[in-house]
């Protein structure tokens, strides 16, 4: 992450840059604001994807969660957010096929089984896999074994829970339950918005876009903790070796990759003012996207952390107007590199008029 003494120089050369800017142009009031808003957009944007970035870079640890907008896709009720959900991977169809016993049993009874009769009850895609790792029939055994113990309830794994630090040991049943839970009451915040009762502060809306965020959060991270089970079963077939995989990214991540360092890139170009025309109506085209995801609406929920109780125009809206706003202005070649192109390209040295 870019250290805080080249954050606060940077900050100290944006204003400084904007004083000097402004008395170029005869100290007037529309210069110094314009460039202010576009400054302060294209710092809101550069620092933002920096952040995301920094995610990527640390990785997952009990105090980071690199960033996805996979919760983010799954948790809109739009046509957008089906389109885009569509890049990602099904955690119900992971659920299904691997954490989902294929029969009903108590889990006291079948603890009590042989190893090989537990192996049997492996659940089809994970048995699948584990059998065509080249190793020993015993250590293939054991290992469905293993994971049959954690599809039927009687042995735990760590699992992250929310507001408890560290890891909490939970069975495959004990987090299905808690999906069903999570489900139950995303169907009564619902209806509870739908019968506007909290409607004055948005209470209930909020409260319904935080349970279906949980509940996105709560079946990807099961279905990612079962794939690792699975590959760590493999491993250990496999002499300690870990199976080789097929290294090719999907289009989820790809397009996570791509948003990140296109919000910091377009923030970069407002701060330098490169390309600012472009840049501005590039960045409001993002927010565009952002508003067709989960556009404010009464009657659809609003992602979590929403301050306020915004009524068909949000700040996604008024930032967006006011990035389309900058764009009819050169701005840039009042302050940054646009300046030096304009000079290059069209051989003039005087800086447009803003009178």
């Amino acid at each position: 992450m870019i250290p805080n003494a080249v954050v606060y120089a940077g900050l100290a050369g944006t204003l400084l840059s904007l004083v000097v800017a402004t008395a170029t142009n005869h100290w007037q009031p529309r210069v110094f604001f314009l460039l202010a808003l576009r400054l302060a957009i294209g710092w809101h944007f550069f620092f933002e994807g920096m952040h995301k970035i920094h995610s990527h870079a640390v990785g997952p640890t009990e105090t980071n969660r690199p960033f996805s907008s996979e919760p983010y896709f799954k948790a809109s009720q739009t046509d957008v957010g089906a389109m885009m959900r569509k890049e990602f991977d099904d955690p119900a169809a992971v659920i299904a096929a691997r954490v989902k016993a294929p029969r009903e049993s108590v889990p006291a009874g079948f603890d009590k089984r042989p190893a090989e009769e537990q192996a049997a009850d492996c659940p089809k895609a994970v048995a699948d896999e584990i059998d065509a790792v080249p190793g020993d029939a015993a250590l293939k055994t054991a290992a469905k074994a293993t994971y049959a113990r954690w599809v039927f309830g009687v042995d735990g794994r760590p699992a992250k829970v929310k507001f408890v630090t560290g890891d909490v040991s939970l069975t495959a049943p004990q987090r299905l339950a808690h999906l069903d839970w999570l489900r139950n009451e995303v169907k009564a915040a619902d209806a509870r918005r739908d019968v506007h009762i909290g409607n004055g502060n948005g209470v209930e809306m909020k409260r319904a876009a935080e349970l279906r965020t949980e509940l996105v959060t709560a079946e990807s991270d099961l279905a990612k903790d079962a794939n690792a089970f699975v590959k760590e079963l493999v491993t250990q077939v496999n002499g300690g070796k870990p199976v080789e995989e097929p290294k090719s990214a999907k289009n989820g991540e790809r397009l996570d990759t791509f948003t990140m360092w296109f919000i910091a890139g377009v923030g970069g170009c407002l701060l330098a003012g490169l390309l600012t025309r472009l840049s501005c109506v590039l960045a409001a085209g993002f927010l565009f996207v952002t508003y067709l995801t989960f556009p404010a609406y009464p009657w659809l929920p609003q992602p979590p952390n929403t301050e306020g109780n915004p009524l068909f125009v949000n700040k996604n809206v008024i930032e967006a107007l006011a990035l389309l706003a900058l764009a009819c202005f050169p701005t840039g070649r009042w302050l940054g590199l646009d300046a030096i192109i304009y000079r290059v390209v069209f051989r003039k040295e005087d800086p447009p008029s803003v009178t």
